[in-house]
């Protein structure tokens, strides 16, 4: 639980009396009562310190992520209480004289304002227009260099600069009132542990007025404070699935503080002459003490552990997924009669479409030998589409196995090597061949002579071996035989065994389309007879009789459904002649055969190739003017908030967010529009923050995030830019968030 310690000043000369008293920990109006586990009234800043935040301070320092926040009306105390005086020191500079009693520790600082939803550095006045960013390490911060202090005086004294820059001024009911919320961020490294300690001094909420209310300013304050309160509102709705952080910079920079992996502490300014405002701080602060964080030990070998905890829960508010090609020569039969009788129905397909176009053809006002000609040119592409199909029948037929490499993060035993040790190159998985593979989140799938094995963490099931337990090498799945398709989402998979779809894992958000919204950790069957299946992070898709299906989380569109909310089973998406389908984290992509792109979903950082603000991020269908018969798309891939599209030309587009270099240009920028890359390929793959090219000949160009080595570079670079790694002969590759898995020929 949020910690919540309520403050109340004594009576100001203009407040006439008293309009709420404290009894112990009670405070009273005429008609309302509160009850809280601290109270202080006339207790010095100091014993306030020392009662509520000493002890947090030394969290700080052996590791535990900390947040101390002042909150409440404008002239309730909240700065002094922060700040304090020199005969009186505030929260802030107590804090400081503690973390530097600790000699062993390293520190860095930075000292930041939100103002009129700009974020400035008040270290340095070129730094403005700061953007938040999400970093492996520190979760939630800034693009801000972080300035190393080595004592108290040291950094009392670029406190003290920052003050100075920071705004103040004069209002209706307070001669110097701040108007920008303030963020004192102490970045602590004490050995092998680290955490970030914010101090945070709010701006307080006032009524509107046109007098001197320069820039806006006073409406600023209450969107973002009203925006704090949804997400402390949000929080305590238990059956609540988005929490809105990006709804104002403030909720957005102190994410991890609300609901996440910190230990914060509320302080709750009041003034006891004033009735409304006091009221309203006091029913915040009642919801706040209920919001339920979950404080972790940071450490080196801990921080994989809080990058999966800070992703999850993220992922239940906006958080989802991934994408993974799936085998290019795929079928739903696994029998060689089975096989054939598709070839016969796609030839009668073919004739078909053949006899129409002529009946079509017929209609028009032409010569006969521009009509000849036409049919000629329409016959011989029908020939070539069939021969195509018939080598592709061929090549399952054949049950073609290849060596299976992998690589990156080992943790949970998610590379099947036995152990939980990473590989930063790419190690084969011996004694088995395989012919074709998924990475998920924290597990892989891989199939062998129509088995289907599982290996990684199985908490919520999603191995389907009938357990909930972490397996370290490729276990066979005994109930599914005859596999031939294979996908993994974030904590769920799907498979194609014997033509029917089965599902299992994680199903809270409907994902597993079973109607029950339940997770399950063995397999069940939920359609019969379809063609091809698709795993996104909390939603699923599959294709049957040329027709798309979608379900589980389409709370922002995500799954091109107008019906916004969960959808627990299959509903058919409005779309025909489709080619290639993607299922992303938060969004998804369509392209269909006349080479146009359709895409749904969260739009705030690009990925649906459109610019939009945090008003408009749900959209449940929308077509990409970039891509049409003059330039046709082939191929498309959605990962976390990006979205990659291959055209027939070769040439990879790419579009939405940018940390990480996820999009493979030079820029960390957010993209808003479908973006050339510097290279070519015959075949996109993206994983959740990482992707890949694969060329003609079987090469593959890499880049994006490389924290945990899922790029299989041998090095530490934490991004990069494509770069060729020194794999050949590859027949599919498949990117999860901390490992890569590729199929290769021997």
């Amino acid at each position: 639980m949020l910690q919540v310690c309520i403050r109340v000043r004594p009576l100001l000369k203009q407040e006439k009396k008293s309009q709420w008293f404290v009894n112990k920990n009670n405070i009273n109006s005429q008609n309302k009562s509160f009850t809280f586990d601290q109270v202080e009234c006339e207790t010095r800043t100091q014993t306030l310190y020392n009662k509520i935040a000493k002890e947090n301070v030394k969290k700080a320092l052996n590791g535990f992520h900390t947040t101390i926040m002042c909150y409440g009306q404008t002239t309730s105390g909240k700065t002094f209480t922060t700040l304090g005086t020199h005969d009186n020191p505030g929260i802030l500079p107590c804090a400081l004289r503690d973390v530097f009693l600790d000699q062993n520790v390293k520190c860095s600082i930075q000292y930041v304002q939100i103002y009129n939803e700009i974020i400035d550095d008040l270290l340095d006045p070129k730094c403005t227009s700061l953007q938040v960013i999400n970093d492996q390490k520190w979760g939630t911060t800034l693009q801000l260099k972080q300035i190393g202090v080595k004592s108290f005086d040291q950094a009392i004294e670029l406190l003290n600069e920052g003050e100075e820059r920071r705004i103040y001024r004069e209002t209706q009911i307070h001669d110097k009132s701040s108007r920008s919320h303030t963020i004192f961020r102490i970045f602590i490294e004490n050995g092998s542990r680290y955490s970030c300690l914010n101090i945070v001094d709010l701006a307080g909420s006032e009524r509107v007025s046109s007098e001197n209310d320069i820039n806006h300013e006073t409406g600023y304050i209450n969107k973002s404070l009203l925006a704090l309160t949804n997400v402390i509102n949000q929080l305590t709705e238990q059956k609540q699935q988005h929490i809105s952080y990006r709804d104002s910079k403030l909720t957005r920079l102190l994410q991890n503080s609300l609901g996440g992996n910190s230990i914060t502490v509320l302080i709750c300014c009041i003034s006891p002459g004033n009735i409304t405002q006091t009221l309203s701080t006091l029913q915040f602060a009642q919801r706040a003490k209920t919001v339920k964080n979950s404080p972790i030990i940071n450490g080196e070998k801990q921080i994989q552990e809080n990058f999966d905890q800070q992703y999850q829960s993220t992922c239940n508010q906006n958080f989802n997924i991934f994408t993974y090609v799936q085998c290019l020569e795929k079928s739903n039969k696994s029998y060689f009669q089975d096989l054939v009788r598709l070839e016969q129905q796609y030839q009668k397909k073919y004739g078909d479409l053949l006899q129409q176009y002529r009946k079509d053809l017929n209609k028009l006002t032409v010569n006969q030998q521009n009509l000849q000609e036409v049919i000629q040119i329409l016959e011989k592409n029908i020939l070539i589409s069939l021969e195509e199909m018939k080598q592709n029948i061929r090549l399952i037929n054949e049950d073609q196995q290849y060596k299976l490499l992998i690589w990156g993060s080992g943790q949970d035993g998610r590379l099947g090597l036995g152990d939980e040790k990473s590989c930063k190159i790419p190690k084969e998985i011996n004694n088995y061949k395989f012919s074709q593979v998924s990475c998920g989140f924290h597990h892989t799938l891989a199939i062998c002579n129509g088995n289907i094995y599982a290996w990684g963490r199985g908490l919520k099931g999603q191995l389907g071996l009938g357990n909930f337990e972490t397996i370290l090498q490729p276990t066979k799945i005994e109930n599914l035989k005859n596999a031939t398709q294979i996908a993994c989402g974030w904590q769920h998979s799907l498979a194609i065994c014997d033509g029917n779809l089965y599902s299992w894992g994680y199903g809270e958000e409907g994902q597993l389309g079973n109607g029950d919204c339940q997770t399950i950790n063995q397999p069940i069957q939920i359609q019969e007879e379809v063609d091809s299946i698709y795993a996104g992070h909390s939603q699923s898709g599959f294709m049957k009789e040329g027709m798309l299906y979608t379900f589980g989380n389409n709370q922002d569109g995500r799954c091109m459904i107008d019906s916004i909310g969960i959808l627990s089973e299959p509903e058919q998406v409005p779309l025909n002649d489709i080619k290639s389908v993607s299922l992303g984290v938060s969004h998804m992509g369509v392209v269909t055969n006349d080479g146009c792109v359709y895409m749904a979903g969260t739009s705030v950082d690009g990925q649906l190739g459109t610019f939009s603000t945090d008003d408009e991020v749900a959209t449940w269908f929308t077509q990409l003017d970039k891509f049409n018969h003059t330039n046709r798309a082939s191929q498309i891939q959605c990962g976390d908030s990006f979205t990659l599209v291959l055209n027939t030309k070769g040439i990879i587009y790419a579009f939405g967010k940018g940390s990480f270099k996820r999009l493979g240009l030079s820029t960390t920028d957010n993209i808003y529009e479908p973006t050339p890359l510097p290279i070519e390929g015959h075949q996109i793959v993206a994983g959740c923050r990482h992707a890949c090219s694969i060329t003609q000949n079987g090469q593959v160009y890499m880049w994006g995030f490389n924290f945990h080595n899922q790029l299989g570079l041998g090095q530490d670079d934490l991004d990069q830019e494509p770069i060729l790694i020194q794999i050949n002969n590859i027949k599919q590759i498949s990117l999860g968030y901390f490992h890569s898995a590729a199929l290769v020929q021997n």
